[in-house]
């Protein structure tokens, strides 16, 4: 396999942008080529399905990055002779939501969930969509996503308002034992708390893609999905002083 170079990027948001890139269509391209690649790969690690996503438009795609509420993670990698910093193999990705206020960022009290802190004291953030390429695994990829999510949430926190604490959840289903070590590595903890795949969709950003998931199981399955309390809650807490 030929050598790369791994490096993590924010896309363009309008939390860091003043207004969206002219080359805004060929990023969305790229993080869709990716994203369904993900779909594809890996498909019981994503409440969505790649039947869903396939039919976006451009337009639907370019929305994906340009947001208000979130930002995009992904992870480029470079062969050895230079290229632009987003021109490599878009390897993995990630979307990080927030900062999100405390009535928005609660589960119901039926999910036993711990309370957040006051929106004036700490920023509250949902990390969701963590790929990695299959040809790229075993590389420390998923580890760099994340930290990189964390970096992103505390110089936000930082920045505007100084706050002083990060609050960055996930929510895992308990089969993916893989992904819960690599965040247990990471330094989260299992919160207590369980959700629902209904909830999930809904702190991830996606309530508005649920009806598409229900029309797309069986009716055993949609009561599954909007009641059963199975995705793990898990967090990490982290400074945001200076």
């Amino acid at each position: 396999m030929p050598q790369f170079t791994y490096s993590t990027h924010t896309l363009p948001c309008p939390r860091t942008t003043p207004s969206p890139p002219p080359d805004l269509a060929v990023i969305a391209q790229k993080y869709a080529t990716a994203r369904l690649e993900a779909l594809l790969a890996s498909p019981n690690a994503f409440a969505s399905t790649h039947a869903i996503e396939s039919i976006f438009t451009p337009e639907e795609w370019a929305k994906k990055i340009w947001r208000e509420d979130a930002v995009v993670l992904v992870c480029v990698a470079r062969p050895d002779f230079e290229v632009g910093p987003l021109d490599g193999e878009w390897v993995g990705c990630a979307i990080l939501r927030g900062p999100l206020p405390a009535r928005e960022y609660a589960l119901p009290p039926e999910a036993a969930a711990p309370a957040a802190g006051r929106d004036d004291a700490e920023t509250k953030w949902q990390m969701t969509g963590v790929f990695v390429s299959v040809a790229h695994r075993g590389r420390g990829i998923g580890k760099m996503l994340i930290q990189a999510g964390k970096d992103y949430a505390v110089a936000q926190t930082q920045a505007d308002p100084p706050l002083s604490r990060v609050r960055l959840r996930v929510m895992i289903h308990p089969d993916n034992l893989l992904v819960l070590s690599l965040y247990s590595k990471a330094g989260f903890v299992d919160a207590g708390g369980r959700a629902t795949g209904q909830e999930a969709y809904r702190t991830n950003g996606d309530e508005s893609l649920f009806a598409l998931k229900l029309n797309s199981l069986s009716e055993e399955m949609k009561m599954y999905w909007t009641t059963a309390r199975v995705a793990i809650v898990l967090e990490w807490l982290g400074e945001a002083r200076p």
